[in-house]
């Protein structure tokens, strides 16, 4: 038998099913339950964690309230519960809260306010306080692929260096990594308006430390890094075979972690497979939360697709959406890109119209699954390697054997192999008709430099995300 307030719920979720993706409403807010409501409160629960049940009352349960307000015109503060743990009108948590409320009331009755003390973010050049509130939690698509590193994230906003520290995200570029770490910024600055928030990249933090030994001025670098609050590192991955960088960055790691300050690394991979990174710190990377970023599944990649059109005012159908999402392995940066062109294609070139699923296989067929043939991109692949390493075309398929075609050429194999289903043979064949044995060979000796120079892999890498 459905509730007294079951009808009430089912216009509130109406409501939000307008600003959410199906994702998102079937992951959490279709399964919350509605069990008491007065004139000022509204009490939810679901079968859940507290880690997860914190997660919904930290960033769901405004947007809740404010679904009551616009969906019912009723003004109330939401509270969500484990199911288990709630009582009507009789549990502890409820008189917690209700008294929390009061107590707040009372203080802004009062004229009590928050410190207006901004907080210190000190971003790597060209990345501006005005990036802070395009990464937020809220506007971080969740899905099955990135639930885990997303609960995560939220548990350190909500108690920096309490039990996740450090906190190490990895996953492919493009996936959401930075956008976490940028929202966990966010939410500890609006709440602790007096931390001191550093967000580097280890490249910057590389570059800055070895400026700073050659002006002798190491004491100021120190004084920096260690005396913040929070320390987030972009691609920390960065610093692997970088010696004198890895000493400075172990001691300014260590000196936060006993101070209990947070700390939240990105990078491209787990800790134990960054080769030549210091066995001490994997082993201080790993001593708090390791969490993954898969790639989005079809679900997920619908639900973004939605999102950045809305955030970009791109309208777009629901099969458009489908369509894309089902036929490309586009990473978000990918996403915003191919939103913009059908952006423009709608606006400049279809006067307004709507754009049909044909309009978008003729403007995608670039991106596409399976719309470009693994020949041409492996053409694109030898183009891109040559004007890259200063070669001409015709000699990485050649047979000339200097170092820089040589090495010019095995990349290039070694980037086919990994981004087209082309058989040795296959591969062997554009490349100037080399056989089987001396492909398998450029593919070797690339995968052996890559784990021996953090450069070179890194240069591979640069070029491989050309053609993902």
């Amino acid at each position: 038998m459905d509730s007294p307030y079951s009808k009430i719920w089912k216009v509130v979720l109406d409501y939000l099913s307008k600003i959410y993706s199906e994702v998102l409403m079937d992951l959490w807010l279709n399964r919350l339950e509605l069990v008491s409501l007065d004139d000022k409160n509204a009490f939810l629960v679901i079968d859940e964690n507290q880690d997860l049940i914190d997660i919904l009352n930290t960033n769901y349960s405004k947007q809740i309230a404010d679904a009551f307000s616009n969906a019912l015109s009723m003004n109330l503060n939401v509270k969500i519960f484990n199911r288990g743990h709630y009582l009507v009108g009789g549990s502890e948590e409820e008189k917690m809260f209700l008294e929390k409320e009061k107590e707040a009331q009372r203080a802004e009755a009062a004229g009590e306010k928050k410190p207006e003390k901004p907080v210190e973010f000190y971003f790597d050049k060209g990345e501006g306080r005005a990036h802070e509130d395009e990464f937020t939690f809220d506007n971080f698509i969740v899905g099955s692929s990135n639930k885990f590193a997303y609960a995560a994230s939220v548990s350190v906003a909500r108690d920096p260096a309490v039990e996740y520290n450090p906190l190490f995200i990895y996953g492919a570029s493009g996936l959401g990594k930075t956008h976490l770490m940028r929202a966990i910024a966010h939410d500890v600055s609006s709440r602790h308006p007096d931390y001191r928030i550093i967000f580097v990249s280890a490249e910057n933090f590389t570059n800055e430390f070895l400026d700073c030994l050659v002006k002798k001025s190491t004491s100021k670098f120190k004084e920096k890094y260690r005396s913040a609050d929070m320390l987030f590192v972009d691609d920390i991955q960065f610093i692997a075979g970088k010696e004198s960088t890895q000493e400075e960055f172990f001691h300014t790691f260590n000196t936060l972690y006993d101070s209990h300050k947070q700390i939240v690394l990105t990078s491209d991979r787990p800790p134990r497979e960054l080769q030549n990174l210091e066995e001490r710190l994997v082993s201080r990377f790993e001593g708090g939360m390791v969490a993954d970023v898969q790639p989005p599944d079809t679900e997920l990649r619908i639900a973004i697709f939605k999102s950045k059109a809305m955030a970009m005012n791109v309208d777009l159908s629901n099969d458009v959406l489908t369509y894309i999402a089902e036929n490309t392995k586009s990473n978000v940066r990918q996403i915003e890109g191919i939103i913009k062109k059908l952006g423009a294609y709608k606006t400049v070139l279809n006067k307004g119209k709507d754009i049909t699923v044909e309009d978008a296989r003729t403007l995608l067929s670039n991106v596409i699954c399976g719309a470009e043939p693994p020949e041409a991109i492996a053409e694109r692949v030898i183009t891109t390697v040559a004007a890259r390493y200063g070669v001409p075309p015709e000699d990485i398929k050649g047979t000339r054997r200097s170092k820089e075609i040589v090495t010019a050429r095995q990349i290039a194999i070694y980037v086919v192999n990994h981004v087209t289903n082309l058989t040795l043979k296959s591969t062997g064949n554009i490349f100037g008709g080399k056989d089987h044995s001396t492909i398998l060979y450029s593919i070797q000796s690339v995968t052996d430099q890559m784990r021996k120079d953090v450069s070179f892999e890194h240069e591979v890498d640069e070029i491989m995300k050309e053609f993902q």
